[in-house]
C-alpha cells in the first residue's frame, strides 16, 4: 500500500498476475476517459467513480500506458500511470492525491509516521533490555537460552581465485532457539582498513535476504599483514529454512568490498572439537 500525489510526470505502478491492483483518487473519474494502452498483458477488471483495479495477465516487460481525466477543478487532471510488473512487489492499493497539500494525505503521512515512532520505539525497548542483560542468567531468565542450550559449529570458506580486500577463512556458528551469531576471522595482507557496515544473509535460491540486527567487528594482533575478527548477530524469524543455504554478506562500512561467505546453513552441521 502506498500513496502518490499527481505531477506533470507519468507515476510508475507495479503489477501483479497474482494480487490485483486497485487504484483509488480522491476526486471523482470520468470513467469514459479511462484508456489502457494497446496491450495484452494488462486487463481492467472495475472502473468505479473513485476507483480503477486492474492486474497483470503476464509478464510486463515494457510499460503499459494507463490514462483518465479527473473530474472537477485539478492541477493534473489528465493523469498517466505506467504499469510494469516486478518479481518481489506489488502495489496492491494505491491511494492517488492531486494536491500534496490534500488532507487525508497529511493524516495519512501522520498515521505513517506514528507507526515508525511505535516500531522505533518498540526495537529501542527491546535493545534496552539487551544491553541490561550481563551473563548467562540474565539470558536464560529472558529465555534466549532454553534447553537445547547454544550448538556450536565450524563453518569454512572456500579459496577465491579473486584478488579481494579482505578475507575469511572461516569462523564459527552460534545457534540457540531464538538466535543465530556468526564469528568469522578476517584477513588482509595490506592492511585492514576494512571495517563493517551491514549485513544480511541472502538465501542462495530464492535471493531472499533476512537482516541482522547487530555487527560487531574487533582487530587482533597477526604475523602477515593485518587481521580481526567481526561477529554477525540475527534474531530468528520463521522465514529462515533449516535445510537452505545461505550466503553471509557483509558490506564494507567505507570503502572496499562486502564480504561474501557461501554455503552457510543453519543445520547443526560440524560440533567444534570433532
Amino acid at each position: 500500500m502506498r500513496n502518490v500525489v499527481l505531477t506533470a510526470k507519468a507515476e510508475p505502478v507495479r503489477i501483479s498476475t497474482a494480487v490485483p491492483t486497485t487504484l483509488t483518487f480522491d476526486a471523482p473519474i470520468d470513467t469514459q476517459s479511462v484508456r489502457l494502452a494497446d496491450s495484452t498483458a494488462v486487463e481492467l477488471l472495475a472502473v468505479g467513480g473513485r476507483s480503477i483495479t486492474l492486474r497483470a495477465v503476464a509478464s510486463v516487460t515494457e510499460p503499459v500506458a494507463l490514462r483518465l481525466r479527473l473530474q472537477g477543478p485539478s492541477t493534473q487532471a489528465a493523469p498517466v500511470f505506467l504499469l510494469t510488473s516486478a518479481e518481489d512487489v506489488v502495489d496492491a492499493q494505491v491511494m492517488v492525491f492531486h494536491e500534496a497539500n490534500a488532507l487525508a494525505l497529511l493524516q495519512a503521512r501522520v498515521e505513517e509516521l506514528e507507526a515508525r515512532c511505535a516500531a522505533c520505539e518498540a526495537a529501542l525497548a527491546e535493545r534496552r533490555e539487551q544491553g541490561a542483560m550481563k551473563g548467562p542468567a540474565d539470558w536464560v531468565l529472558s529465555q534466549q537460552i532454553e534447553q537445547r542450550g547454544v550448538r556450536v559449529a565450524r563453518f569454512s570458506v572456500p579459496p577465491s581465485s579473486d584478488r579481494l580486500d579482505v578475507v575469511s577463512e572461516g569462523g564459527l556458528r552460534f545457534l540457540a532457539n531464538t538466535w543465530l551469531v556468526f564469528k568469522a576471522g578476517v584477513r588482509s595482507d595490506i592492511g585492514l582498513s576494512w571495517r563493517p557496515g551491514r549485513a544480511w544473509l541472502e538465501n542462495a535460491v530464492t535471493g531472499q535476504r533476512v537482516a541482522a540486527r547487530a555487527v560487531r567487528f574487533a582487530l587482533e594482533a597477526h604475523p602477515h599483514g593485518a587481521a580481526g575478527r567481526v561477529v554477525v548477530e540475527f534474531g530468528w524469524v520463521e522465514k529462515m529454512g533449516d535445510s537452505a543455504t545461505y550466503r553471509l554478506v557483509i558490506e564494507a562500512a567505507g570503502a572496499g568490498a562486502s564480504l561474501v561467505i557461501p554455503g552457510v546453513t543453519l543445520q547443526d552441521g560440524t560440533p567444534v572439537g570433532e
